[in-house]
């Protein structure tokens, strides 16, 4: 089951961004975003009662300027549930909501074959730039409404702390 993240899942969702990564560098980007109010979008993926997945996107600016485009980071599963599409569900269903929540585009920085399932395109293309310099084709953008912008995409502060 997918669901919009609750009150009460935060220990959850921690749980499994850090077992996903083995590291704690993305639950802390996680628990700073949800700290500043900053994740627009929350998703978990549940099993038998228990949070499995989750997925946050945050807003994001386009040459200094929030212009309705949410960044899609990060994307986390139970190792044990990995390459089960639980992740891939929960990315239909968060583009899903952005859409019904009127956003108008999304970024990724991610696997261009894994991400072009969904529709995301190298960011490029749209001329959208990534602050990560050597980002190139992972850098990836799916316009939810027409015509996108161009100029450079600049994440919310704390992904700077993410190493």
């Amino acid at each position: 089951m997918f669901r919009t993240e609750r009150p009460g899942d935060g220990d959850d969702i921690d749980e499994v961004v850090y077992a996903a990564f083995d590291r704690p560098a993305e639950a802390d980007l996680v628990l700073a975003l949800r700290e500043q109010g900053a994740i627009s979008v929350s998703q978990v993926a549940e099993y038998e009662g228990a949070v499995i997945g989750h997925l946050a996107m945050s807003p994001v600016l386009i040459d200094g300027e929030d212009l309705g485009w949410l960044g899609l980071a990060p994307v986390s599963v139970w190792p044990d549930c990995q390459r089960q599409g639980v992740g891939s569900e929960m990315i239909k269903e968060a583009i899903n909501a952005a859409n019904e929540l009127d956003w108008a585009g999304i970024v990724v920085l991610g696997d261009p074959a894994f991400y072009g399932r969904f529709g995301f395109r190298p960011a490029r293309e749209l001329q959208l730039h990534s602050i990560y310099p050597d980002a190139g084709d992972a850098f990836m953008a799916l316009p939810l409404k027409q015509p996108p912008p161009k100029g450079l995409v600049t994440y919310h502060p704390a992904f700077d702390e993410l190493s």
